[in-house]
């Protein structure tokens, strides 16, 4: 069974490159072409994609948006964030609004490819670069606390055991669970199953969020 993927950019030329790479590999198949989020929006319906590829600074509606709505309406698509922008505020609102990765368009075919696959099956993915700019961007934020912070553990997290802060902090530096796996030397079904237990314990629905959780609380 193919890996549905649909493509949005708002460069028609961008739009018809990716097409072309993706429509190589056996495992994907392209299944339609849009030029902006609202026109993704209209096609998501007959298409049905696992995986879109979203841009970010598009007309009539931009790529954050475009993820925000797709994840209230279509829970189970992936969105990965393919950009040349790597600004600090997108990608935090991206995030936020549900998309499992954010990439810059400078990366190899190999490594999108490869970036489809882990979103396909249920992995998070974030260049260095990106969560650099993630780190830096919250650690900014929280440079100047209220009178009133405490410096106690977030809610529920003294409750993860050890080897579930290892994984909380692997998946904070961006890392698949295969990477994850060979990392830790256990098996990819263990870390399925410390990632269940710190959605559950951090009340947290995917990856994403378990991500900037990780981010924002210093776990990495």
């Amino acid at each position: 069974m193919k890996i549905r993927v649909l493509i949005t950019d708002d460069q028609r030329l961008m739009r018809e490159g990716l097409k072309t790479i993706l429509d190589l590999e056996q495992d994907l198949t392209v299944v339609d072409l849009a030029e902006n989020g609202r026109d993704a929006l209209d096609k998501i319906a007959d298409t049905q994609p696992d995986v879109i590829l979203m841009d970010i600074r598009m007309p009539v509606m931009d790529g954050v948006e475009c993820t925000g709505i797709i994840k209230q309406q279509y829970p189970d698509i992936k969105v990965i964030i393919l950009t040349t922008f790597d600004d600090d505020e997108f990608i935090i609102d991206a995030l936020k609004n549900g998309a499992v990765g954010y990439l810059l368009k400078d990366l190899s075919s190999d490594k999108l490819v490869s970036a489809i696959r882990d979103a396909y099956n249920g992995n998070s993915i974030m260049q260095p670069e990106i969560a650099a700019k993630v780190i830096a961007h919250i650690t900014g934020t929280m440079k100047e606390p209220a009178r009133n912070n405490t410096t106690s553990e977030p809610k529920y997290a003294e409750e993860l055991t050890s080897r579930e802060r290892d994984v909380l902090q692997l998946v904070g530096k961006g890392m698949s669970n295969s990477e994850i796996s060979r990392k830790l030397y256990i098996s990819e079904g263990t870390v399925k199953n410390y990632i269940s237990n710190l959605y559950a314990k951090l009340e947290v629905d995917d990856r994403s969020k378990l991500t900037l959780f990780a981010i924002e609380n210093k776990h990495i």
